[in-house]
């Protein structure tokens, strides 16, 4: 990583654009996550039976890795989202649940 000096006025005037990138990029890692799951579920049906089984059952994993820990994004959390991980969303669960199956999203 670079080396990176925080001028106190510079952080406090920029907070907002910092955050409005936070949000982009949470945006992104869901619409990645969405893809990736109807991807690996649309794949799967064009695979033998054995090696579709397998990957329907990792069709979740190495999604978006933790950004929990990064001093950043638990300002975010802090700040915007009422202390709730917005990684963590109900919908988006729903939604990635829904593609695992199979089913039909047209908001993709």
């Amino acid at each position: 990583m670079t080396d990176f000096y925080c001028d106190k006025d510079y952080c406090d005037s920029c907070e907002m654009e910092y955050f409005q990138l936070i949000e982009a990029l949470i945006s992104n890692i869901k619409h990645l996550e969405s893809k990736t799951v109807y991807l690996r579920f649309t794949l799967s049906n064009y695979m033998p039976l054995h090696r579709a089984e397998l990957l329907r059952s990792d069709i979740f994993s190495d999604l978006s890795g933790s950004h929990i820990d990064l001093p950043a994004f638990q300002r975010y959390i802090s700040a915007c989202c009422n202390g709730i991980d917005p990684l963590d969303d109900k919908k988006h669960c729903k939604l990635l649940k829904k593609l695992s199956m199979g089913e039909e999203v047209t908001n993709l």
